[in-house]
């Protein structure tokens, strides 16, 4: 995106980001508009509570940006959802299209970003570690929406944590479930199904199921 575009945009979502700011901030952050909306964001439940854990500054949280050159940015749009709580470690960028559905408790961590289209949907507790990088199309959800139930009316799919490391890249569509663990430094090949435990550092893993593709990799943005 242009930094002219950039600027319009800005100016579109003013009135979103300074009832974004002033709705979740004392006034001595909110005034410094730590968060920017774009005005293709759609503020569809403000409630519950937003914390930045970090130095305050303009602009270091966004949301309804980007470019991806394959997707539509113009009718792109991106939706906050919030019953629960969110905490932001640092800077974040969710990119355009991006939709975060939250009733229990979500974290991100410093330098956290989403290319595009990109949906969270957090009933329990997701946190996301420092450096992570993610894709487009991705899913993580950490229930299954539904409450199965078994002959003695006890539900038995309850929902779990998920927990991503630090310097994770999530390559485009995946999808992550409830009770998921990636270790530090790892990439998730694209189009990968995730669910259990993957804690095993420097490695590629990827598949359904998913398995460990290559190991004693980093990688870099």
């Amino acid at each position: 995106m242009s930094s002219y575009l950039k600027i319009i945009y800005m100016l579109l979502g003013l009135p979103k980001t300074i009832y974004f700011n002033f709705k979740y901030f004392n006034f001595c952050d909110a005034i410094k508009f730590p968060v920017i909306l774009s005005h293709r964001v759609v503020l569809s439940k403000t409630r519950g509570t937003v914390i930045i854990e970090a130095p305050i500054k303009t602009g270091m949280i966004r949301m309804g940006f980007g470019g991806v050159r394959i997707f539509d940015r113009k009718h792109s749009r991106s939706v906050w959802y919030l019953m629960g709580r969110v905490t932001f470690k640092g800077r974040a960028s969710l990119g355009y299209g991006t939709r975060v559905s939250v009733f229990g408790d979500l974290t991100l961590g410093d330098s956290f970003a989403i290319s595009a289209q990109t949906q969270i949907v957090c009933n329990y507790k997701i946190t996301f570690g420092d450096g992570v990088l993610i894709g487009w199309d991705c899913l993580f959800m950490d229930s299954d929406a539904h409450k199965i139930l078994n002959e003695d009316k006890e539900i038995v799919n309850i929902p779990k944590e998920i927990i991503i490391g630090d310097r994770v890249w999530m390559g485009a569509a995946c999808k992550i479930t409830k009770g998921t663990v990636i270790g530090n430094d790892v990439v998730v090949a694209t189009n990968s199904c995730v669910y259990g435990k993957h804690k095993t550092s420097n490695c590629v893993i990827g598949g359904n199921p998913v398995r460990i593709i290559k190991t004693g990799i980093t990688w870099e943005i």
